[in-house]
C-alpha cells in the first residue's frame, strides 16, 4: 500500500540500523534525567560513602586502615579522638550552613534580576553538586565515627587513622567550598551568564548537526497520508524532552511503517494530545503496541531540557533582555549583552543543518519524519520581544539592527533573508513607534537603511554609532 514518498537520492541514504524491539535509548534517557534532577540522590551517596568509611577506618572489620595509613596516624585516645571528630562535624554542619545561606540569596538576586530558568545553571554544574554532597559524607563519617568508636576494644593512646581521613575529608569540604563561591562569584556578572547560555546552547546545537549529516535532504512538503493511518497520543502533560529518531527508524523499518512526528522537541503537550501518525503499508498490526513504542520514544518530562533544546537557550537570553528592560529593573545594558550573544549564536545556526529531518531505511525510503525550528523561527524568537519591550531605547535597537544584518549576510536561502528583511522592517517600526519625536530616531532610521542595503548586497555592515556601544 503506498504511502505517497519517494525513495532518498543516492548518496544522502541513511545508514542501516538493526532494528530492535524497544526504544531502549528512550529509556536510557530517562534514567539519565530522573538521577540528574533529583536532587537526593548525590547527597544519600555521600551519606553511604561516609558511613562506609566510618566503619571501615575506625571498626577496621578488614584490619586494612592501620596498612593504608600508618605512617600518618594520629596517636590519640578514644575519648580524643571521639572530642575532634565530634568539632569537625560541628565545623561543617556550621559551614554549610552559612554556604547554603550565601547560594541562596545569590540565587534569589540571580532569579529576580535576570530570570528563573537560569538557575539551571546554578544548580547543574559540578560546584553545585559536589558541595552538599562531600559536605554530607564529611559530616556522616563524623557522626558515625563518634558513635563506632564506642565499641573500640583498645581504650589507650594509640594511632587514630580515622583522624587522619576525617581531616582530609575536612579538606575537601574545604575545596569543594572554595570552588562553589568561586564559581558563583562569577555567575553574578551579566555578561558571563549570557556568555555560558550561548556557550551551551551551541554545544547542543553542533551535537544535533552532527547526528544529522548522514541524513537526507527533508522534502519541501511533507507527503500526505494514504492508506491506513492512525493517530499516537500523549501519555501525559508537559513538554517534549527529546524524541529518539533512531528507535523510530527501527520500528518503522521492522513494521513496514512510516511513522511522523508532529510536535517539536520544547514544545508543550497535553495528556491525549496528538503526537503524530503512523502509517502502514502492509495488513493491519498491532496499533497498541506500535503506538506505546512510539510514546516512548517521544520523551515528554516536567519541565524543558537544555540537553536537545537550543530554543530554550535562545529563550533564556531573551529573558535575560526583556527583564533588563522592565520598569522596576532599567538595565538596558545588560539587554545589550544578551542580544550580542543571540547575534553570536543566530550566526553560528546559519551554518548548521536545521529544520525537519528525514530518516530513511537501508534502502533508502524515507521512514521517519520530525519537525524542528528553522533559521527564520529562531530569528524570530530572538528579536520579536526586545523589539517590543526594547523599542524605546536606542542602544537595543542599533544592536538588533546590527543583528539582523550579520545574519543577513550568512542565510544561504531566500525563505531566511526574507525573514531578515521582515526583522529589520519591525524593528524599525518599533522604534519609530516608541520614540515619535525622538531626536535619536532619525540616526536610527539611517543605520537602519544602511543596514538593509549592505545585506542587499553582500557587503560589509556599516559601523555601530556611538550610541550603540
Amino acid at each position: 500500500m503506498s504511502v505517497g514518498v519517494e525513495p532518498a537520492p543516492r548518496g544522502l541514504r541513511a545508514p542501516h540500523v538493526k532494528p530492535r524491539p524497544g526504544p531502549s535509548g528512550s529509556g536510557l534517557h530517562r534514567v539519565r534525567l530522573w538521577v540528574r534532577d533529583s536532587a537526593w540522590i548525590l547527597p544519600a551517596v555521600g551519606a553511604v560513602l561516609g558511613a562506609l568509611l566510618a566503619v571501615l577506618f575506625v571498626i577496621e572489620p578488614f584490619g586494612l586502615a592501620h596498612g593504608w595509613l600508618r605512617g600518618l596516624a594520629w596517636r590519640a585516645s578514644v575519648s580524643d579522638a571521639r572530642k575532634v571528630l565530634a568539632s569537625i562535624f560541628g565545623i561543617v554542619l556550621t559551614t554549610l550552613s552559612i554556604a547554603l545561606s550565601l547560594s541562596l540569596v545569590v540565587l534569589q538576586n540571580a532569579a529576580s534580576q535576570y530570570s528563573p530558568r537560569l538557575l539551571r545553571l546554578f544548580l547543574g554544574k559540578p560546584g553545585s553538586r559536589v558541595l552538599i554532597p562531600v559536605f554530607v559524607a564529611t559530616g556522616v563519617y563524623c557522626l558515625v565515627g563518634v558513635y563506632a568508636f564506642g565499641f573500640t576494644e583498645n581504650q589507650d593512646v594509640a594511632p587514630r587513622p580515622a583522624l587522619s581521613m576525617a581531616m582530609l575529608m575536612l579538606i575537601c569540604c574545604g575545596a569543594a567550598l572554595v570552588f562553589q563561591m568561586t564559581y558563583t562569584l562569577d555567575m553574578v556578572r551579566a555578561e558571563q551568564i549570557v556568555r555560558r547560555v550561548r556557550v551551551s546552547s551551541l554545544k547542543v546545537a553542533r551535537k544535533l548537526d552532527r547526528l544529522r549529516r548522514e541524513e537526507p535532504e527533508a522534502p519541501s512538503m511533507v507527503p500526505v497520508p494514504s492508506g491506513t493511518w492512525w493517530r499516537v497520543a500523549a501519555p501525559s502533560s508537559g513538554f517534549v524532552v527529546d524524541i529518539d529518531a533512531r528507535a523510530l527508524l527501527s520500528l518503522a523499518e521492522e513494521r513496514r511503517l512510516s511513522i511522523h512526528v508532529e510536535v517539536n522537541i520544547g514544545e508543550p503537550v497535553m495528556k491525549g494530545a496528538s503526537l503524530g501518525r503512523v502509517v502502514q503499508e502492509g495488513a493491519h498490526q498491532e496499533e497498541a503496541r506500535i503506538a506505546r513504542c512510539v510514546e516512548r520514544a517521544v520523551l515528554v518530562g516536567r519541565w524543558r531540557e537544555p540537553g536537545r533544546d537550543v530554543a530554550l537557550g535562545v529563550r533564556q537570553l531573551v529573558d535575560v533582555a526583556i527583564k533588563a528592560l522592565s520598569p522596576g529593573i532599567n538595565d538596558p545594558s545588560t539587554a545589550v549583552e544578551a542580544v550580542d550573544q543571540l547575534a553570536i549564536m543566530l550566526c553560528v545556526l546559519c551554518q548548521l543543518r536545521l529544520g525537519p529531518r528525514v530518516l530513511a531505511d537501508s534502502e533508502g525510503r524515507p521512514r521517519v519524519f520530525l519537525r524542528a525550528l528553522e533559521l527564520r523561527d529562531y530569528l524570530a524568537l530572538a528579536t520579536a520581544q526586545i523589539s517590543h519591550y526594547g523599542a524605546g531605547e536606542p542602544a537595543v535597537v542599533l544592536r538588533l539592527l546590527r543583528l539582523a544584518g550579520e545574519v543577513g549576510l550568512r542565510v544561504r536561502r531566500e525563505p531566511d533573508s526574507s525573514a531578515v528583511r521582515e526583522v529589520l522592517h519591525q524593528v524599525r517600526e518599533d522604534a519609530e513607534t516608541a520614540q515619535p519625536g525622538s531626536s535619536y530616531l532619525p540616526m536610527q532610521q539611517h543605520y537602519a537603511e544602511e543596514v538593509e542595503r549592505a545585506v542587499e548586497r553582500k557587503e560589509p555592515l556599516p559601523p555601530l554609532p556611538s550610541l550603540g556601544y
